[in-house]
């Protein structure tokens, strides 16, 4: 089974929404090359999609953009024929897009914008999970992909505490809340400034370190074996990370990977407090 993020089981069949710009579902099952599709209806247009691409379409929409090497590995398990297939199917149907990284080496996926409609209104389980499109900056692309893997070395330490992952929330989502909250203090006195920024920063169960809400990458919001709603923040620290700033994360409290010259992210402890080698 292809298992995703806020996703127990994959639920094909929905009841239809009501006055969500009258969008509806239908859905079918059809055999095409002996494997099991569900159609998905959009705006008039219909998306056929397998287990496997329902995945890649709710995680890619999680995280911004993943690289295709990441989804091969945890979506489809290695199976490069099959990946590569669903992968043209996609992009085909026009769900996502595909970015080339500055040497021609990696290949980045991202949600177009109507691949971000289908996956809000039929693919996620949780209404809460923020989706998106597109990219932001083709320099930090190597970065934002290895979001994914942190989160997947994160989802197993979880989920062998007897946890489950509920929900995902990049610093992007973070960053606008804090911004238009501190955004209306402007006329406050230096003090009275200074308070309820610690308040903002308290309502977010984030720290002020050096002056700053220090924000993760990620935070991973899980329930825990007892039922309990928990959360970890994570940090992806690079080779350009200075002494200082790996201090301000651990002081805030955020768990440290380490990302190494492929994307990947290894998990280091406090020993990760000093220099880091870029390898």
């Amino acid at each position: 089974m292809h298992r995703s993020l806020d996703d127990d089981e994959l639920r094909a069949e929905r009841e239809p929404r009501e006055g969500a710009d009258n969008v509806s579902q239908q859905s079918r099952h059809n055999r095409e090359s002996g494997e099991c599709r569900s159609v998905y209806e959009l705006h008039g247009r219909e998306y056929h999609l397998n287990s496997p691409q329902g995945a890649v379409l709710r995680d890619v929409g999680v995280f911004r953009t993943i690289t295709a090497e990441s989804l091969q590995k945890h979506v489809y398990h290695g199976d490069k024929v099959h990946f590569r297939k669903d992968l043209r199917n996609l992009t085909d149907q026009r769900l996502v897009e595909i970015h080339p990284d500055s040497a021609g080496k990696s290949r980045y996926v991202s949600l177009s914008r109507t691949g971000k409609a289908v996956t809000e209104a039929h693919l996620r389980s949780n209404q809460a999970q923020a989706v998106y499109s597109g990219i932001v900056k083709k320099r930090e692309l190597r970065h934002d992909a290895a979001i994914y893997e942190l989160y997947k070395k994160e989802a197993q330490h979880i989920a062998k505490s007897g946890g489950t992952p509920k929900r995902v929330v990049l610093d992007f989502e973070l960053k606008k809340s804090i911004n238009r909250q501190v955004s209306k203090l402007q006329d406050l006195s230096p003090a009275e400034y200074e308070r309820r920024r610690h308040e903002i920063a308290d309502a977010h169960g984030l720290k002020i370190v050096e002056g700053k809400i220090q924000i993760p990458d990620l935070r991973v919001e899980y329930e825990s074996r007892e039922q309990e709603q928990s959360k970890v923040d994570l940090e992806c620290v690079t080779g350009h990370y200075k002494a200082r700033q790996i201090a301000a994360k651990t002081a805030a409290g955020f768990k440290l990977y380490n990302q190494d010259y492929r994307g990947r992210s290894a998990e280091r402890g406090e020993d990760l407090v000093g220099e880091v080698i870029s390898l």
